[in-house]
């Protein structure tokens, strides 16, 4: 299995990480691994992003998942702004068909340059997920 760390988000988050974990000192580290995004401690994936090439220049964002316990604390926000960042990098746009992505695009105007309207996020959506894909749950 390939992961490589993104170090820019990893410093930010850490900083973050402080500030909002301080009780447990836990440090949340930030891995791309394929085409999702992965958070994690040293006791497991707490936190995870997945997206697909549908065509050409378009990415779906497909699942979105947050351990309860680290709800809360803008994590699910901070791993859709890596794909984001990323489809901005590389000219994509993005169908957000998983139902954080597309109530975050929604309410989040800065997303509109990305955001591929043309195509319902219903053809896309994986009814049947819940839980985290990485973790098996």
């Amino acid at each position: 299995m390939n992961r490589s760390k993104h170090s820019s988000f990893r410093r930010c988050f850490t900083m973050e990480a402080n500030n909002t974990f301080h009780e447990t000192e836990e440090e949340i580290v930030l891995q791309k691994q394929g085409n999702a995004y992965i958070l994690s401690t040293l006791s497991g994936t707490v936190g995870e992003i997945t997206f697909r090439l549908v065509e050409a220049g378009t990415w779906v964002i497909d699942h979105t998942y947050v351990d309860p316990r680290y709800r809360g604390h803008q994590l699910g926000k901070q791993l859709l702004n890596m794909v984001v960042r990323e489809a901005r990098d590389k000219g994509r746009k993005i169908i957000p068909s998983c139902a954080f992505a597309l109530e975050e695009f929604k309410k989040d105007s800065t997303y509109a340059d990305v955001w591929e309207k043309g195509k319902s996020t219903s053809d896309f959506s994986d009814h049947h997920s819940s839980g985290s894909a990485i973790m098996g749950r």
